[in-house]
């Protein structure tokens, strides 16, 4: 047999396998469904076409239980808008009710991820969830912590939903916004260090600049802390190391960089350097504005670089989006979506807690297609290419993240 139709014979095994493990779960699975459920539209993707199939709803959770086990999609979504007819054709019939605030992370978003394991990509990126939960949602925005949900999504990322009902009816355009703020889009880093006047009289005044404080709100905050941050990073350098890495700066010279290094960590005999009054917010220790020039081209946007996170902006502003059904399968790792509070993210292990109980220890023979490292439900697997065996669990992994296939002698 020609080796294509081997090949078209195995991944069809394959496939269909894949969906009798999913069927199984979906049969056994307690579905968490969002709230006010029956008002959402209502999406699937299937394991061996690439339709998606939307505009559906549910009336009763039944309902949608009955079609996952019937029709075992690989992907599911709902709405994060909620309609009065979910189920209508088309947008424009639906009628739009509003919708939830949802942000979406995913590795793709972060460049240092790139190259990283799967399990501490993953870890990377909850930091990522926890920072704009913290920082904005929580901080800045003031949300009730019982309005904020978070879901890993069974991939690559998480997804938070802000269901506050004040947030429901932010269209586009104030949703677009939202993102923004938190991407720093459009900050000027420059507006953060101002020139004020002190010491006034009749002959004149005299003038200082002054930072933000770490106690300030929002912004000011993350760039006062920012600047000393980066100002600590520098310290732990060499001072050879500091001035190189002073000097990568455009037009940052030797003799600027030699000059703020000095000014931030030169002892001074019975005084405070520079850097302790950076951190009591002073930021007038230069010898002259051509120096402080230098430092905030250096360490203003740093500083916002540091404050910044990253979200996918599409996702927020879209009012009609799909977003992943919290316990439903993702297709291409067999993971559980899984929901929950921002005190169960800290604990949260996506390879040893998203592993559906569905699947069992018992052992699958499998091809290996792609040498693999990987550790699911505590348990290291080092796989090279070729037959082996597997428990059941980690066979419904390897297969749907394409690193492994049914052969054809179990069918």
């Amino acid at each position: 047999m020609p080796k294509e139709k081997t090949d078209q014979r195995t991944q069809a095994l394959t496939t269909r396998w894949i969906q009798a493990m999913f069927r199984r779960y979906y049969e056994k699975a307690e579905l968490k469904l969002p709230p006010r459920f029956a008002r959402r539209e209502y999406g699937f993707m299937f394991h061996d076409s690439d339709m998606v199939q939307r505009h559906l709803g549910f009336a009763r959770a039944e309902d949608l239980k009955d079609y996952l086990v019937t029709r075992t999609p690989a992907h599911a979504y709902h709405s994060a808008a909620y309609y009065q007819k979910p189920d209508a054709p088309t947008m424009e019939e639906k009628g739009w009710l509003g919708a939830d605030l949802i942000f979406d992370l995913d590795a793709d978003h972060i460049a240092r991820v790139k190259g990283m394991p799967y399990e501490q990509m993953l870890e990377e990126v909850k930091g990522e969830i926890k920072k704009i939960v913290d920082q904005y949602l929580l901080g800045d925005f003031g949300l009730d912590e019982k309005y904020i949900s978070i879901s890993f999504s069974g991939g690559r990322g998480y997804h938070i939903h802000a269901r506050d009902p004040h947030l429901w009816p932010l269209g586009a355009h104030e949703r677009r916004e939202i993102v923004d703020y938190i991407t720093g889009t459009d900050l000027d880093p420059g507006s953060f260090i101002k020139r004020e006047a002190y010491d006034v009289s009749r002959w004149g005044a005299k003038y200082r600049y002054s930072m933000p404080s770490s106690k300030d709100p929002g912004w000011r905050r993350r760039v006062g802390r920012g600047i000393i941050a980066e100002a600590e990073r520098l310290e732990s350098m060499s001072k050879d190391e500091a001035i190189r890495h002073l000097r990568g700066f455009d037009r940052v010279g030797p003799k600027a960089a030699e000059e703020i290094y000095k000014t931030l960590f030169a002892p001074v005999k019975g005084g405070q350097r520079g850097i302790d009054k950076l951190r009591e917010g002073r930021i007038d220790i230069f010898p002259s504005d051509r120096y402080l020039n230098d430092f905030r081209k250096i360490y203003l946007q740093a500083a916002v670089d540091l404050g910044k996170r990253e979200t996918d902006e599409p996702v927020t502003s879209d009012v009609k989006r799909l977003i992943r059904l919290v316990s439903s399968l993702h297709g291409k790792t067999g993971l559980m979506v899984i929901g929950m509070t921002r005190d169960q993210l800290d604990d949260f292990r996506p390879l040893r807690d998203a592993v559906a109980p569905a699947f069992r220890d018992d052992p699958v023979r499998v091809e290996v297609i792609k040498a693999a490292r990987l550790t699911l439900r505590g348990e290291t697997f080092n796989l090279s290419e070729g037959l082996t065996e597997v428990p059941e669990y980690a066979a419904v992994f390897m297969t749907c993240r394409g690193l492994a296939t049914i052969p054809q002698v179990s069918a």
